[in-house]
């Protein structure tokens, strides 16, 4: 099996479409996020406790792709 996000595969014949995978992920922060937040938007810089928040959702995304990923590779390889 080869998983491609290209319309073609040179040498190859594509045998089937699949759409995409995609997740949804949100997560609220506290009113003192939101505050340093609107000071680092007022005085420029880096929103470290958003940027925690963040990384936080994108593993968080990543754990449940990879977990359904593997469901479907099992279902394919039958």
């Amino acid at each position: 099996m080869i998983v491609n996000t290209t319309n073609s595969i040179e040498g190859r014949e594509i045998s089937r479409y699949n759409d995409p995978i995609a997740a949804n992920v949100v997560i609220g922060t506290n009113i003192f996020s939101d505050i340093g937040a609107s000071y680092v938007d007022f005085f420029g810089g880096r929103s470290t406790s958003y940027e925690k928040k963040m990384q936080e959702m994108y593993s968080s995304i990543n754990e449940m792709l990879f977990e359904y990923y593997s469901f479907i590779i099992q279902i394919l390889k039958r």
